[in-house]
């Protein structure tokens, strides 16, 4: 039986939903069109430590609360820069509640974790990939468990991470999380206005061209993406 990995989030995606329905009910949060704003390199240079001997990339990190508001605050104010009503939004519903931790339990029933950046580069991707192709459907754990060991081989190829300290790991993973829920809250836009269902692929598809992943060239398996014929 599969078990769905984004039926257990709706409650955060009506929360966002709530607060943004009536402002963007005619267009996709702007927001999307940029992407995570992140850049995997740049993280790893802004906080990078010295390596050790023997040095492998860990993607595990351990959450600052502190951090955490700081990097909900600059995602608020970098948000400001396209769509102020968003931003106002956002800025409400992040100082209500520790709506990514929350996010934890719903997670880890498919096996995905708020403190692991693959585990967070997983939901954004596979969010992702359904919004730039319309699809609303559910996805069962081994899929999500074969996209994650893809992300986790990617990041360690790269190494841009290698020697990166917590702050850089939590501040990339959490902008990923909240981008997902994004993505998530304009798909139930477009669920009750399907007329925009081809404005959020755009958005999406283009917000992920700004991290080089062409969503267009890929299909998602039971064995995770491979290219698209």
């Amino acid at each position: 039986m599969a078990l769905p990995l984004w039926k257990p989030l709706s409650f955060f995606i009506i929360l966002l939903s709530a607060g943004t329905a009536h402002a963007q009910y005619q267009m996709i949060s702007p927001m999307l069109y940029e992407g995570p704003r992140i850049s995997l390199q740049d993280h790893a240079n802004r906080f990078q430590s010295k390596p050790l001997a023997g040095d492998t990339v860990s993607l595990d990190y351990r959450p600052d609360p502190a951090r955490r508001r700081q990097n909900l605050a600059h995602f608020v104010e970098m948000s400001r820069m396209t769509s102020p009503a968003d931003a106002d939004n956002l800025a409400q519903i992040f100082a209500s509640r520790d709506i990514l931790e929350e996010m934890r339990t719903p997670m880890g029933k498919v096996g995905l974790r708020i403190d692991n950046v693959a585990d967070a580069y997983t939901l954004w991707w596979i969010d992702a990939w359904q919004a730039s192709r319309g699809i609303n459907g559910d996805v069962d754990r081994q899929t999500v468990i074969a996209v994650r060991d893809q992300a986790t081989r990617a990041f360690a190829q790269s190494g841009s991470l290698r020697g990166a300290s917590d702050a850089a790991k939590q501040e990339m993973a959490e902008a990923l999380l909240i981008q997902a829920l994004l993505i998530e809250s304009g798909v139930e836009q477009a669920k009750a206005n399907p007329a925009l269902g081809p404005q959020l692929a755009t958005a999406v598809s283009l917000g992920a061209q700004g991290m080089n992943v062409d969503l267009s060239s890929m299909t998602l398996t039971e064995n995770g993406f491979i290219a698209a014929k």
